[in-house]
This record gives structure tokens, C-alpha cells and sequence, in this order.
């Protein structure tokens, strides 16, 4: 039953990962699209180390660092729809 909510609260985060800097990537320029994508596969990479880590350890009591690995992916997905949000409109201001 874990293991299941764990298989779609991690479905649900890739997909929202890719979403937002999909979208940050699209809307960014120049140096910027550089940083989104530096962030975006540093995030894609550091939940999926933690995924495998999680599955291949099979830990018997709860797993904080799988816990803050999420909390901090969900961090990085605010900010980079926040700053998706904020180019978008700044873009659409000038135009």
C-alpha cells in the first residue's frame, strides 16, 4: 500500500517538474534557458538517484531523506513556475 502511493506522488512530481520548466524554458532567453535547464536535470536527477536509492535499499522505517528529496524537488518546482509566471507576464507587458 506504501509503495504504491509512492509509485504516484512520484508520477505526479515528474510530471509537474516537466511542466514547469517546460514552461520556464519557453518563456526564458539567452543564459536563462541555460540556468532552467542546469536546475531542471540536477531535479530530474536528484528524485530519481533518491527513487532508486529507496527501491534498491528497501527500507523497513520511514526514509527522511526520500521525504526532504520531495519537499525540496516541490520547492524547486514553485520557484521555477513562479519565475515561468513572472517572464511570461514581463513578456507579455512589452509586447
Amino acid at each position: 500500500m506504501c509503495m504504491d502511493r509512492i509509485v504516484w506522488l512520484s508520477a505526479l512530481t515528474y510530471f509537474l517538474l516537466a511542466a514547469s520548466f517546460i514552461f520556464s524554458y519557453y518563456v526564458s532567453k539567452g543564459r536563462s534557458r541555460i540556468t532552467v535547464i542546469v536546475i531542471g536535470v540536477g531535479a530530474f536527477a536528484l528524485l530519481t538517484w533518491s527513487l532508486i536509492d529507496n527501491a534498491v535499499m528497501n527500507y523497513q522505517d520511514a526514509n527522511i531523506g526520500l521525504g526532504l528529496v520531495f519537499y525540496a524537488v516541490w520547492i524547486i518546482i514553485f520557484f521555477a513556475f513562479c519565475f515561468a509566471l513572472i517572464k511570461f507576464f514581463l513578456s507579455k507587458k512589452e509586447s
